[in-house]
């Protein structure tokens, strides 16, 4: 199979498994469910045999976990793996989140618009191979990717033949990743977030029908977009190049970005003593006087 293990089965976090070698503070492990940092994703955290798990590298394809101190246990003992399951699903959801922001940046500014993606414990940035996005097109995203959170979009994973991939010309992918394309075996994982059944209001939006994203990707992701939860898109930021990057925000950072702009929203409306829908044609009629 191409991709880690843990990418194949993002919701298994606890499982035993016999230490192959250790090296100082370096651990390998017949079997891991540890996910390594790759493709703009961070690595799991956790412990290993009640030892911290401050790394997980990818050397020759297997994974090496580096541990906060030399372990006691050696080669042949059998350990007790515990992956953080706060971090691991925060990561699958906002990897999924990325993907949904993908599949609205190809509606909005087309295809060739998507560059990486990368997450952290604060925001999902994607960068854009565009000009710089102006705030309606922002808002018309934030839009798109709740829609699509709300919409309970079934989330799956598969591998595929690299020669099928370069055939489907939906999918995108670098064939410089390794972490989804394994040119030994010319295979890619590939990521779909799909059509679903029903919005919660027994329908489907016929604007939203078919595959919404299909990446090549090695990440962990949810199962289904409504396990990814409140999410909003922050806005933009440039990079070196000098092309912009979306910044979008998933669970309690979401939140508090929401109540943040609510408040903002509020004091405005109250400064100016107007109805909160009124507040942008109110300013508009003020700004001529302010010059």
């Amino acid at each position: 199979m191409t991709g880690q293990r843990a990418a194949r089965e993002p919701y298994a976090t606890r499982f035993e498994a016999e230490v192959t070698a250790v090296d100082g503070n370096r651990v390998w492990l017949e079997t891991s469910y540890f996910y390594g940092a790759s493709g703009g994703q961070p690595a799991d955290r956790g412990t290993i045999g009640g030892l911290e798990v401050v790394d997980i590298q990818y050397v020759d394809g297997d994974p090496v976990h580096v541990v906060a101190e030399e372990p006691s246990f050696r080669r042949g003992h059998r350990v007790l793996c515990s992956v953080e399951w706060a971090f691991r699903m925060y990561c699958m959801r906002a990897h999924t989140a990325g993907h949904i922001l993908a599949g609205a940046v190809k509606r909005t500014l087309g295809k060739g618009a998507v560059g990486n993606l990368e997450l952290d414990e604060e925001t999902v940035s994607l960068a854009l191979e565009a000009e710089s996005v102006d705030e309606e097109t922002l808002l018309e995203l934030d839009e798109l990717v709740n829609r699509i959170v709300w919409e309970s979009r079934p989330v799956s994973w598969e591998d595929v033949p690299l020669a099928t991939a370069r055939d489907r010309g939906r999918i995108r992918f670098n064939e410089d990743d390794a972490s989804a394309v394994d040119v030994e075996t010319d295979r890619v994982r590939v990521v779909t977030i799909d059509t679903n059944d029903s919005n919660g209001t027994g329908a489907v939006r016929s604007s939203a029908r078919g595959q919404w994203d299909i990446a090549a990707c090695g990440g962990t992701h949810v199962r289904n977009t409504r396990e990814v939860g409140p999410v909003t898109v922050c806005g933009q930021s440039t990079g070196d190049d000098g092309l912009p990057t979306i910044e979008l925000a998933v669970g309690p950072n979401a939140i508090e970005r929401r109540a943040a702009e609510k408040r903002a929203a509020f004091a405005t409306r109250r400064a100016l003593a107007v109805d909160l829908e009124a507040v942008p044609d109110e300013l508009d009629r003020l700004e001529p006087s302010s010059r």
